[in-house]
């Protein structure tokens, strides 16, 4: 494939974490590129204080590798009974594995700059309003003790085979819309 990927428009979540695509299937479509949904690559930014919220990817893997700063990775998988925390700094990295849920948390006092690598690819599609469409994190307002209280059970995440199909909906979307 002879093209040069560039930084996406930078998108600002409401928990205030800062998300720029490189190689999403967001982009191939608009590049007038076949899809390719194996794996994506996005940098993030955290500000100081910055706190996501709790969410889950129910497909996705993956792989937080910090560029610059120091991140909090807050998670409760199926292995551990409890939420642990790691801290990770300056060129090191943790892989979130699908069905972990998850929260960032920048408690320093410097920005901390990311990469996620996701596979199979993320997926978030929005419409020319920029209304999101679908989106491959589930992000919770429930806090850790409230999920915690319902035994770790998220209702969106118990349907698979439904956020399978909507998931592939959006890929054939994406792969649909028109070069620039």
């Amino acid at each position: 494939m002879q093209h040069i990927f560039k930084i996406g428009e930078a998108i600002e979540v409401p928990d205030g974490t800062v998300v720029q695509s490189s190689v999403a299937p967001s982009q191939f479509g608009l590049d007038g590129l076949p899809m390719m949904d194996q794996v994506s690559v996005a940098q993030g930014s955290l500000s100081p204080g910055i706190c996501s919220n709790i969410h889950v990817h129910p497909i996705v893997q993956q792989v937080t590798w910090v560029l610059s700063g120091r991140l909090t990775v807050k998670m409760k998988d199926t292995e551990n009974e409890h939420p642990y925390e790691l801290e990770v700094v300056e060129q090191q990295a943790v892989v979130t594995h699908a069905g972990t849920l998850f929260q960032l948390l920048n408690q320093s006092e410097n920005h901390c700059q990311t990469l996620y690598i996701s596979a199979p690819a993320f997926v978030f599609e929005t419409d020319a309003s920029g209304d999101v469409i679908y989106n491959d994190a589930l992000v919770l307002n429930e806090g850790w003790d409230q999920l915690a209280a319902v035994g770790w059970r998220i209702a969106t995440l118990q349907d698979l085979n439904t956020i399978r199909k909507n998931r592939q909906a959006s890929l054939e979307r994406l792969a649909q819309r028109r070069p620039r």
